[in-house]
């Protein structure tokens, strides 16, 4: 395998001198008793990256002293005063000294002696990496986006010390990804998005040159009934291909997508075509895979263990590939071209039968697998899938990225601690030479304070020490509450990390905090709130008001958690509005959002305040009655090859078939059920008391995943998936409340047996399956 990623040594540091504010004879003074002693020089025409490089000098030295230093071109550096030469205007040898470590394109040269100071890159953007690495020297700090994040210390004298610093990044790219990115707040923590012609992540969910799908259904994917026009292509073009699929003559898409990326490379710059070009590739997001003859004779014998249970798709896209890059090596055959895609879902396996032509760059998309827990991590059970499934890719790829998740998914930003995942995870990708990352980030900064700032360090230089930085973020960040702030950060990070649960999104976030940790964190910020308020500095305060404010918000969702399962639907009511109230403070009350602000209201909505507010209402605000709890044990057995509905597992009088017990009031996950898909049912018998008879009664499921069809005393009474098929594909019914007429089902003054078929077809939660909640019957107000 070849990987022309550069050298990867990780970060070099060469410093020959101290820090020190006071003593010029220790290093060279930028500013002495509020006056400038040096001026910043610049090319006669310098990148926008170089003048950017001088201006954040500009703002940041003086906000520190007071001064402001002038900015001038070379060979007009005012007498008496030291340059700061940056870019173009240091001295172009210097890049000799840079490239003794490695080639990446933002590296970088800080060098202090008797001359001045010189900010040189391999590129302008190396440059402005040089001037954000003098400042924190200097003890700058932007720890989160706007001023309530920066941290930037007062003196009159300011020094840097003498030094020959050169810095190589661990990874070529460094981006987490998100709509609520602070785009300044992420170059200044040395983050980046691609690098030469738009080089990011490899990976999309779209194929260029694809036919459109509305108006030539028949080149898409074939579905089981025989029709087309499926959610992905049909790549060997069976429809109207007798011959050879491997000729882009005959099969009408190879054709397509081939003269797609041959146009593509023609309308390139002949500098281009010297650099490694990587076309991203890849399936539609979802399923719909086309299974026609031709396609599935690809597909080995192997399935994806953790998503929808579907064979692995990604041979056949593999021979795809290979089909367009011979064409491409027959008119271009000096050129370094790849096609990189998602590793992931149905292509999360790498190829079995097909080899490739050395043609592919992965982004490792590990969506499918604990969030929660990094690897190596000994409760989690899935610790070491991450490092195997880059160890079985390896021999396949030329390119390995790494396109993971900087938060909980599916969450609307609920405390989750990461650096316990980050401080393992990023150095085990540095191992298995990942040349970069492109994460999913949200920054919800309350929610995962400092886990993106930890994440952007370690990204530029894998070997940090993580207690060190930490320290040093609970010192200049919490001021005199530094001490029990590190102390509430460290124990919610620990908390997490021991925590023997799975599942994602929010399910498992009771369990995870309980009310007695709860209870102590919320100790450690009353003691942060009081010293905090002893410092003239109110940003102190205002962070510690951050965090409290995130652990009130974390306090209601739990207790709204609690009165649900209480089935004390008027509290859950209450609960909720405390919820909203907690999220609307982080989201408004701060200079900046303190979650991301999308997230924290749709995800809010759809998994949280839906079944809240669909009984509250069905129960007209409380005037309604509850006329029977269903216990949240329930009777079970799974059914995995779809039996029990011609065997009569919904009559009531069936006996017998190996019932177990499963609770409905945590997850299967947490029942060891994490990985099953298919049929399950669920039985329990209730009394309906006979005051009810003749009041029209319903009978109300919190959600289910993914879909249900229910029976009372045998009569059938609705299905939640509205008489769709258990489509593999189908997931719009998980996790939504729903409700069914059963007064004419119902044996009033007497037992009532309620059976639930219950199909979960996929992932569409980490570890979530069957009844999610409470179920119960209850009468409307008459």
């Amino acid at each position: 395998m070849k990987r022309k990623i550069g050298s990867q040594l990780g970060l070099i540091c060469l410093l020959t001198g101290l820090l020190a504010t006071g003593s010029a004879s220790a290093g060279i003074e930028l500013v002495r008793n509020g006056e400038a002693a040096t001026a910043i020089v610049l090319a006669v025409e310098p990148h926008a990256l170089e003048q950017r490089a001088a201006d954040e000098l500009v703002e940041h030295i003086q906000l520190i002293s007071g001064a402001i230093l002038p900015v001038v071109k070379s060979g007009a550096v005012p007498e008496g005063l030291t340059p700061i030469r940056i870019g173009a205007a240091a001295d172009a040898e210097l890049e000799a000294l840079i490239l003794e470590h490695g080639n990446m394109p933002d590296s970088f040269i800080l060098l202090v002696d008797d001359q001045g100071v010189q900010l040189r890159g391999l590129s302008p953007l190396g440059a402005r990496h040089a001037a954000y690495e003098m400042l924190e020297q200097l003890g700058v700090r932007w720890f989160i986006p706007g001023e309530i994040g920066r941290v930037v210390p007062r003196m009159g004298n300011v020094t840097l010390m003498r030094q020959r610093t050169v810095q190589v990044p661990s990874f070529k790219t460094r981006d987490q990804r998100s709509q609520h990115r602070d785009d300044t707040w992420a170059e200044r923590v040395r983050e980046n998005r691609g690098y030469g012609h738009g080089r990011s992540r490899p990976g999309t969910h779209s194929t260029g040159g694809s036919p459109d799908r509305s108006e030539q259904p028949q080149y898409w994917a074939m579905r089981a009934d025989g029709s087309r026009g499926g959610g992905q292509l049909c790549l060997t073009g069976s429809h109207d291909n007798p011959g050879d699929p491997a000729d882009p003559q005959q099969n009408y898409v190879l054709g397509s997508v081939t003269e797609h990326f041959l146009e593509r490379l023609r309308r390139m710059p002949p500098e281009a075509l010297k650099e490694r070009i990587v076309f991203n590739v890849g399936p539609r997001d979802g399923g719909g895979f086309c299974v026609c003859a031709m396609c599935k004779a690809l597909d080995p014998d192997v399935t994806t263990p953790f998503a929808t249970p579907r064979p692995s798709h990604t041979d056949r896209y593999v021979w795809f590939f290979n089909q367009v890059t011979k064409a491409i090596r027959q008119e271009f055959p000096d050129a370094d071209v790849l096609f990189g895609f998602y590793a992931y879902g149905a292509l999360m396996h790498p190829p079995q039968a097909v080899q490739p032509m050395g043609n592919l760059a992965i982004s490792v998309a590990p969506i499918h697998l604990c969030r929660i827990h990094g690897p190596n991590n000994p409760v989690c059970p899935e610790s070491d899938y991450y490092s195997y499934k880059l160890r079985t890719w390896e021999p396949y790829v030329e390119e390995v990225w790494c396109r993971g998740y900087t938060w909980n998914l599916a969450d609307p930003q609920f405390l989750f601690p990461l650096v316990h995942r980050l401080r393992e995870e990023i150095p085990l990708n540095y191992r298995y030479k990942l040349v970069g990352y492109g994460t999913d980030a949200n920054h919800s900064w309350a929610a995962h304070l400092p886990a993106n700032y930890v994440a952007a360090k370690l990204m530029w230089d894998h070997t940090l020490d993580v207690d060190a930085l930490m320290a040093d973020f609970y010192d200049k960040f919490y001021g005199p509450a530094s001490e029990p702030m590190g102390a509430y950060h460290s124990f919610l990070d620990a908390t997490i990390r021991d925590a023997d649960h799975h599942t994602g999104s929010i399910w498992d976030i009771p369990l995870i905090y309980p009310p007695e940790t709860r209870t102590h964190a919320r100790g450690l910020l009353e003691q942060a709130t009081v010293l905090a308020g002893t410092d003239d500095d109110e940003l102190f305060a205002t962070r510690v008001l951050i965090q409290t404010r995130a652990m009130d918000y974390l306090d209601a969702y739990c207790e709204l958690r609690a009165r649900r399962q209480a089935f004390d639907f008027a509290g859950e009511w209450q609960a909720l509005e405390r919820v909203a109230a907690m999220r609307d403070s982080l989201l408004n009350d701060f200079e900046y959002p303190m979650l991301h602000p999308r997230h924290a209201t749709s995800l809010f909505e759809r998994f949280v305040a839906r079944p809240t507010r669909m009984i509250y209402e069905s129960l007209n605000g409380g005037t309604g009655d509850i006329v029977a709890r269903l216990d949240y044990e329930w009777q079970f057995q799974l059914d995995p090859e779809s039996w029990g509905q011609y065997i009569g597992l919904h009559r009531p009088e069936s006996a017998g078939g190996n019932w177990q017990t499963l609770r409905a009031d945590t997850s299967w996950s947490n029942q060891g059920l994490r990985y099953y898909f298919g049929q399950a049912w669920y039985r329990q018998t209730v009394e309906v008391p006979a005051e009810f008879a003749g009041r029209t009664v319903n009978i109300w499921f919190a959600g289910v995943d993914n879909t249900a069809e229910v029976w009372v005393n045998g009569h059938f009474v609705g299905a939640n998936h509205g008489g769709a098929e258990f489509d593999l594909d189908a997931y719009g019914s998980s996790f939504r409340p729903f409700q069914f007429a059963a007064t004419h089902a119902i044996n009033f003054g007497g037992p009532n047996v309620v059976t639930v078929r219950a199909v979960r077809p996929g992932t569409n939660e980490l570890g979530t399956g069957g009844i999610v909640g409470p179920v119960m019957f209850y009468a409307p107000a008459e």
